[in-house]
């Protein structure tokens, strides 16, 4: 399974989502930023159609599900909203804590858990 975590300046959230959940068994990682002036990696059509499932750190705050729907065919992939506001810094333990919470609500994390339950003690 293939995960694309997008958030504004890919610089904390979507990058610590992308380093917690690569170790997962069956499952590849990418992050984008939707931001292009300050993104990392920008979000593009080759990454979406990479993705089988995206999620998004916050739709409320700064619309990343209806920037996606208005500039890229989403066909093929899930798009799922954490609903993670931009106020954590990278790998940042509260962080962890909400993206692994949030994903389990989507996926199955059992494979890998005993290793996330480790990063969130660092």
């Amino acid at each position: 399974m293939r995960l694309l975590f997008v958030c504004s300046a890919n610089v904390q959230r979507s990058v610590t989502a992308e380093r917690l959940f690569f170790v997962c068994p069956g499952i590849e990682t990418k992050s984008a930023g939707t931001n292009p002036a300050e993104a990392g990696t920008e979000v593009s059509q080759e990454l979406v159609d990479w993705a089988d499932v995206i999620f998004v750190m916050n739709e409320e705050m700064e619309g990343h599900v209806s920037f996606l729907k208005e500039n890229f065919d989403l066909a093929g992939a899930e798009v799922y909203d954490l609903g993670i506001k931009d106020r954590y810094f990278t790998d940042e333990p509260e962080l962890k804590r909400l993206l692994i919470e949030r994903v389990s609500g989507y996926i199955d994390l059992k494979p890998c858990m005993d290793y996330l339950m480790e990063e969130l003690k660092k």
